[in-house]
């Protein structure tokens, strides 16, 4: 059998090696492209306002394409409810200071994308879309903002300034409850009187209270 030498390796050989990648990258900025529509489009028009219909024709796109790549518009929400605050938390948190510190900073920062982002958040709400019993995935994802939360937590936990008595797991879990129990206060108008930000403070504070080592002084 003939040996094919590196040289002789045609342009069109090396193209369909390298394919594979590209049509991954395609698929993958067609996909947040069609996210970013769908929370824009509910944004403008609310959750009802927001159709599968109106989505792809904004994206130029068949419903059969829409469907390969979300099973429906509250898998959208969902996504961005999983994915959401985890990256102000990381930026937050990647700044010096005590954990408790930068913890604050990183609520309060999820605070205010809240109340700018209100009409998504209220969707994620409203929608139900957020359902880890009916989707674990949502918590089992190394993409889900928890991931940065437990990272942070065991970093704590290694410098003495919480309990370890509890994995890193299981109080990353019970500071993210305590959010989204102050998150649906906040959207059925039960915080009227207590500023977001506040009340995410204040779960805050009561949680660093009971998740201390005895040793740390925090505040």
């Amino acid at each position: 059998m003939k040996e094919i030498s590196d040289d002789h390796v045609s342009a069109v050989d090396v193209s369909a090696l390298a394919e594979p990648g590209l049509r991954e990258r395609k698929k993958a900025r067609l996909r947040a492209q069609i996210a970013e529509v769908a929370l824009n489009l509910v944004r403008e028009a609310g959750l009802e306002g927001t159709t599968v219909d109106e989505i792809c024709r904004r994206v130029e796109i068949s419903q059969p394409t829409f469907y390969k790549y979300f099973p429906s518009k509250e898998a959208i929400l969902a996504e961005h409810a999983m994915l959401g605050w985890g990256e102000v938390l990381r930026e937050m948190l990647a700044q010096p200071g005590s954990l408790e510190d930068r913890l604050r900073r990183g609520f309060t920062a999820i605070a205010v994308r809240m109340l700018q982002d209100w009409r998504v958040w209220h969707a994620i709400a409203v929608s139900g879309a957020y359902n880890p019993v009916r989707d674990p995935e949502l918590l089992r994802s190394e993409q889900a903002g928890t991931r940065v939360l437990e990272a942070a937590i065991a970093q704590g936990q290694e410098r003495g300034e919480l309990t370890r008595e509890f994995s890193a797991e299981r109080l990353a879990s019970m500071l993210e409850g305590l959010m989204l129990r102050v998150g649906i206060e906040w959207g059925a108008g039960f915080l009227a009187q207590c500023p977001l930000p506040d009340a995410m403070g204040e779960a805050l504070t009561f949680f660093l209270r009971a998740a201390r080592s005895s040793t740390a002084e925090l505040k």
